[in-house]
């Protein structure tokens, strides 16, 4: 918070010796979702912000960091669930709780997606096609893995159809012309974070067509997806994205 109001530069050499790097990677995304700094869950610092700076632990390996932006005002009061962990015998921050949701935290946010992961797409039907697609996709999101932006391209080619991937493309140009990188159709936001993973939601509309939606706290995100059958099995033909 002192080098935002200094030297924010410092930030980076910080940010990179105390953060995992999956978490690096994801703040980025994170950034481009809300316009905020996830850390700070602001744009900016202030004395009183750094003068009213608190930890607690809240669970294990939870913390709460917390700060009022305005001291005498307890109702400017911020609050930032993190969790920390071991990676190389370093103790780390490996997980920050996204703006979206609010002082929401504990351990079974973080897991309850790791059973997908070893789950097939299923493309015999469209309805099976779209459930398990999105939830491969999503659960991939979570992994934050290394590799996140090339595993979520392989999904794509493997699942989505030529016109599929060019709305997706055409989408993805959109946002990249203000400079905003990554964004991601398929989930109509530039991140999805594993606290919205139970909500999602599969609704069939009509013949070939289906509603998929989830919460990012208080905030539905919809998307309308269409498949089509072709070469012996189902593929994702259009995406339409609602916000």
């Amino acid at each position: 918070m002192t080098n935002f109001l200094n030297v924010d530069s410092n930030n980076e050499a910080l940010c990179k010796k105390y953060l995992t790097e999956e978490l690096a990677a994801k703040l980025q995304r994170m950034v481009y979702a809300t316009g905020v700094n996830p850390i700070i869950r602001a744009q900016d610092v202030n004395s009183d912000a750094i003068k009213t700076l608190n930890v607690r632990e809240i669970a294990d390996d939870w913390y709460m960091v917390s700060y009022l932006w305005d001291k005498k005002d307890s109702t400017s009061l911020v609050e930032i669930p993190l969790k920390v962990g071991y990676v190389n015998d370093q103790c780390k921050i490996v997980y920050i709780t996204p703006i979206e949701s609010d002082t929401q935290y504990g351990d079974e946010w973080l897991s309850c997606f790791e059973n997908v992961a070893s789950y097939k797409i299923d493309s015999s039907s469209g309805k099976s096609l779209v459930e398990s697609f999105y939830k491969v996709y999503l659960a991939t999101y979570c992994s934050m893995c290394g590799d996140l932006n090339a595993r979520l391209q392989s999904l794509r080619l493997s699942n989505l159809s030529h016109t599929a991937l060019e709305q997706f493309k055409k989408a993805e140009q959109e946002y990249l012309q203000d400079t905003f990188e990554g964004y991601d159709l398929l989930v109509t936001n530039f991140d999805f974070d594993s606290m919205w993973f139970k909500s999602l939601k599969v609704l069939p509309l009509d013949t070939d067509n289906y509603q998929v939606t989830y919460q990012a706290g208080k905030y539905t995100h919809q998307m309308n997806i269409q498949t089509i059958y072709q070469e012996g099995r189902y593929w994702i033909s259009a995406i339409t994205g609602v916000h």
